[in-house]
């Protein structure tokens, strides 16, 4: 439990824990946000949901991931402020993708437009659901976080709940929602599959098989 929800337990009231009760969360995807929603709501926060990922590659694969958070949203009802536009020449524009640091130039892209929409709508801090990765930077994103709350003039959330990375995918299991195999970005989906072309020749040599007649009974289609 959290220091909050061990306050709000002792029945505790903490004034600036009173003002810093609107909270916008950034979402990645669903699998990210299922568990970390129940423990920021068991704080006391009002959560309003930001879905906002230009580095989502490529159309289809965005597609997926909106509208597995819209199913989640069945389930488990969180406003959502939705940006739908495919984010692709967004991205390749703000993002030195030919440099060493793509993923910090995502982070503060993503963090800052968050940043300015809490600004703009009112809400009294943000937060991202990036934080609870453990597949993310997550000092680089909390350094981030942290100086683009500084700049734009409203509070950064700090939250560290990577150790409900794994509650968080099971959960995401049970409702069936869709769980990518890659970060988003073409480069991290191209890292991601640079090395399975063995598995693609072996798949030829098994057809070339089974047209020849040559495969033995031990051999199966490796699916799911």
């Amino acid at each position: 439990m959290s220091i909050w929800g061990i306050r709000q337990s002792q029945g505790i009231k903490d004034p600036y824990f009173e003002l810093m009760s609107n909270l916008l969360l950034h979402i990645c995807c669903a699998g990210c946000l299922c568990a970390p929603l129940e423990e920021l709501r068991s704080e006391g926060l009002k959560v309003h949901g930001y879905f906002y990922n230009p580095n989502i590659h490529p159309l289809l694969e965005f597609r997926k991931r909106l509208k597995a958070l819209r199913i989640f949203q069945e389930s488990d009802p969180i406003e959502v402020d939705y940006c739908e536009e495919y984010g692709l020449r967004e991205y390749l524009s703000k993002v030195n993708y030919e440099g060493d640091n793509r993923c910090e130039d995502c982070y503060r892209l993503r963090l800052r437009t968050t940043a300015h929409h809490a600004k703009v709508k009112g809400f009294d801090s943000f937060c991202s659901t990036l934080l609870f990765s453990k597949q993310q930077d997550h000092e680089k994103i909390r350094e981030m976080g942290e100086q683009i709350a500084e700049q734009v003039g409203i509070p950064f959330e700090y939250r560290d709940y990577r150790h409900l990375c794994e509650c968080s995918q099971r959960i995401a299991k049970k409702k069936r929602l869709y769980r990518q195999s890659y970060c988003g970005c073409i480069f991290s989906e191209f890292e991601r599959y640079e090395n399975t072309t063995r598995n693609l020749y072996e798949g030829w040599k098994l057809k070339e098989n089974l047209a020849s007649g040559n495969t033995k009974k031990e051999e199966k289609l490796n699916c799911p």
